[in-house]
């Protein structure tokens, strides 16, 4: 049996798409809820030395979303659940992309304490992917 990671499954699930659409991709927000919380059991898992089985509520979501600017760029009238689904849409889509490996988001979970510090981590995250999936200059026209 060969050695497939789970980055390269999600780049075959997933084909590129414009920015504008990842955050509103219901498809991309269901699987980025179950790939987002299966990797915060990982991290609490590694940092307690015992399994868990734990989400990462849609109140964190939101207020990572504001702290890291990404609210602006979404549609109006959202409500806390949609809000979540965008940012779990953009972190699975930075994997899928091969930006966000699945090991450095276990990593920078397992570095967060507090549910302030869990945050910071994922505000952090979504700057970066945001970054990454942000057009470049030359690709605004």
């Amino acid at each position: 049996m060969s050695k497939v990671c789970v980055e390269d499954l999600l780049v075959k699930a997933f084909p590129s798409q414009p920015s504008s659409r990842i955050l509103t991709d219901k498809g991309l927000a269901g699987l980025g809820d179950a790939y987002l919380n299966f990797a915060y059991s990982l991290a609490r898992s590694l940092r307690e030395g015992k399994p868990k089985s734990l989400r990462v509520a849609n109140r964190v979501l939101m207020e990572a979303v504001r702290k890291a600017g990404l609210r602006r760029k979404l549609p109006s009238r959202l409500s806390r659940k949609d809000i979540g689904g965008a940012a779990e849409a953009l972190l699975v889509y930075a994997s899928a992309r091969g930006f966000l490996p699945l090991g450095v988001l276990v990593e920078r979970l397992a570095e967060a304490g507090s549910e302030e510090e869990l945050v910071e981590a994922l505000s952090g995250l979504l700057m970066d992917c945001l970054l990454y999936t942000s057009p470049s200059p030359r690709d605004r026209g």
